[in-house]
């Protein structure tokens, strides 16, 4: 059988440390032109093109033909080894020997503190939602535009989610969570895209605050364990990976670039990057980040 290889640019760490561990196989659970999802033994795998930065286990392939063209269908077995991803069914192999690791942990984000404009990084993020606002997603929670469907039934609420995190009760927490998970349509419903940037914020947030990073996993996890299971299967897997503090390369960015001195322009390019995600969604994550950092600040750090 003749197979088509495509050479990885980019592989998540955290990823190919259980690749290197030992192989394991699963089925494709989604195509789309721009991504592939597959349900492993060790969790939702994705193999996404250029259109994408590389996200939680997932790998990069400069891939020019779309990837719903390459015969690659729902159910089809998928084989994953130390240093290759194969689709047999499709003829895809993918190697992964040339592709650069990166760790996309909260945990590793240094030299970040809580700069002196913190106020003005802030409305840099709210004026990317703005920006890039669409009628049916969740920009009203935190801008003036009018409410809709979704809008105004999360906008209740997020009040006890923020106590729960204030007070960092992670029962609380679990219960707030399960009342906001899986609003909105779709695979990734609008409110999963809200909650993960959400976890996002407040991470990196803590982490300027001086938390240790088992303290934010006690309630990353917890939000995201209630998420998932009260949400869509792929949904919850992306949930999960963000309770563990894994987030795409362009959220990391974000992150670092509203907790420093950076420039201005990278921060509201990194912004921008996140809120034309191929898949959509990108200003629902950016709502779940600004409300993080913006309604969770004003607490004393507690390691």
């Amino acid at each position: 059988m003749y197979f088509m290889t495509e050479t990885a640019r980019k592989i998540c760490r955290r990823l190919h440390a259980y690749l290197r561990m030992g192989s394991c196989a699963g089925t494709v659970f989604a195509v789309y032109p721009d991504a592939v999802y597959c349900n492993t033994s060790i969790g939702m795998v994705g193999i996404l093109t250029n259109a994408h930065c590389l996200a939680p286990f997932s790998t990069v392939v400069p891939s020019t033909k779309p990837l719903s063209r390459c015969g690659i269908e729902e159910g089809m077995q998928v084989l994953l080894g130390e240093e290759t991803m194969e689709i047999p069914d499709a003829e895809l192999t993918i190697d992964l020997s040339q592709a650069t690791d990166y760790d996309l942990s909260l945990e590793t984000i240094r030299a970040v503190f809580l700069p002196t404009d913190y106020d003005i990084r802030l409305r840099h993020v709210l004026r990317a939602i703005e920006t890039n606002a669409k009628a049916d997603d969740l920009s009203p929670l935190v801008t003036d535009a009018k409410p809709n469907e979704y809008s105004a039934i999360l906008s209740p609420l997020l009040q006890p989610l923020n106590e729960a995190f204030l007070e960092r009760d992670p029962e609380a927490c679990a219960a707030a969570t399960a009342a906001i998970a899986g609003q909105g349509v779709g695979l990734i419903p609008s409110a999963d895209r809200l909650l993960c940037g959400y976890l996002a914020g407040y991470a990196a947030l803590s982490a300027a605050l001086g938390r240790t990073f088992q303290r934010v996993l006690e309630m990353t996890r917890a939000l995201a364990a209630s998420a998932a299971a009260h949400t869509t299967e792929l949904s919850g897997a992306f949930l999960l990976q963000s309770g563990e503090g894994l987030v795409s390369e362009d959220l990391f960015l974000l992150m670092r670039n509203i907790l420093s001195d950076a420039p201005y322009s990278a921060l509201v390019a990194s912004a921008n990057r996140i809120a034309a995600l191929p898949l959509g969604g990108g200003a629902d994550v950016l709502v779940g980040v600004y409300l993080a950092m913006s309604r969770l600040y004003a607490v004393n750090p507690v390691n």
